[in-house]
């Protein structure tokens, strides 16, 4: 007998895991889902690829100074897509590894980063893409700090800028704890605006040509090389 009531007890108990909307289950992304999620991150495709950046922050009376490289590019799996970012190859001043994904329910992109500290909690920064910049906010649960990603690029896409920055206990104006700018890898100013040809998986400038059935195509990062080579029909129409 009691044997049987627990078996009852576990059946109802998974019934409300699946069925409540307030339980743990979640039901998956719909591929409509995923294809506004990939559309509303193309919006920011002017990220993708490596900058070679120089880091600045106050210290006392000093400015210190550093170099830095980040790569963005794409991630694609199971039909989904969403960016994934690296500072200085996982070994970043401030932060190591990323993903940035589109919350489509919420309308709001969702950047969650690794701190550089060896087992550290990953931070969570949400926010919006306006006029050409990333606002992204976390706030901090214990202290009630506001931390604030700023990125954007300038120069027809060529610099990269990036501004982190805190508001004390949710309060007040934000100070800039570091500013991150620089130029994408094998660009400068002084280069010209030569139009480059479209990644044929996600949209804007690429560099990296790729072969199928003897034609030459583009795309802008590994991320979409991988995509390609797995789906080269779906693509090379």
């Amino acid at each position: 007998m009691r044997f049987r009531f627990t078996c009852c007890l576990l059946f109802w108990a998974g019934v409300w895991l699946v069925t409540c909307p307030c339980g743990w289950a979640q039901s998956s992304p719909t591929a409509a889902d995923k294809a506004k999620a990939k559309k509303a991150l193309q919006e920011i495709h002017d990220f993708i690829g490596l900058w070679n950046l120089e880091g600045t922050q106050k210290v006392g009376a000093k400015t210190e100074a550093w170099k830095e490289t980040v790569r963005w590019g794409w991630k694609f799996q199971d039909g989904d897509a969403w960016l994934i970012v690296s500072f200085a190859d996982g070994q970043g001043k401030y932060f190591s590894t990323g993903e940035l994904r589109y919350d489509v329910a919420k309308k709001k992109y969702v950047l969650t980063l690794k701190p550089a500290e060896k087992n550290a909690t990953p931070q969570q920064f949400v926010g919006d893409y306006t006029r050409g910049m990333l606002k992204l906010d976390r706030t901090d649960a214990q202290t009630g700090d506001v931390y604030r990603l700023t990125m954007n690029t300038a120069a027809e896409g060529i610099r990269f800028v990036l501004r982190y920055e805190k508001q004390t206990a949710g309060k007040g104006l934000f100070t800039t704890v570091y500013a991150m700018n620089g130029n994408k890898d094998g660009e400068s100013l002084a280069g010209g605006g030569a139009k480059k040809p479209e990644c044929v998986v996600s949209g804007g400038a690429a560099n990296i040509a790729v072969q199928y059935n003897g034609k030459t195509y583009y795309v802008c990062c590994t991320g979409c090389r991988d995509e390609f080579l797995a789906n080269p029909q779906k693509y090379a129409k």
